[in-house]
């Protein structure tokens, strides 16, 4: 998985289209609660416009996939459709 140019704001809709809402929080992090599985996704503050570190986009692939939410195939083809 070599994706270069994923926008947070990319990243953070489909989060919210798969049924994760924003926790508030204090600092400096973002937090993504999937309250059905009490699953979590910790991002740094990105900026909307920010690219998202390939580390990151792993870990939320892994988290999505672990979880049910989101097949890593699918996660995948997302990613190259907003990256195009």
């Amino acid at each position: 998985m070599i994706i270069r140019d994923i926008k947070f704001a990319e990243l953070e809709k489909l989060l919210l289209s798969i049924g994760f809402v924003e926790v508030p929080t204090t600092g400096s992090h973002k937090v993504y609660e999937y309250s059905p599985l009490g699953t979590l996704v910790v991002l740094p503050g990105y900026e909307q416009q920010a690219n998202v570190r390939t580390m990151h986009l792993v870990a939320v692939r892994k988290i999505l996939d672990e979880n049910g939410l989101i097949d890593r195939d699918v996660f995948s083809s997302f990613l190259e459709k907003v990256a195009s």
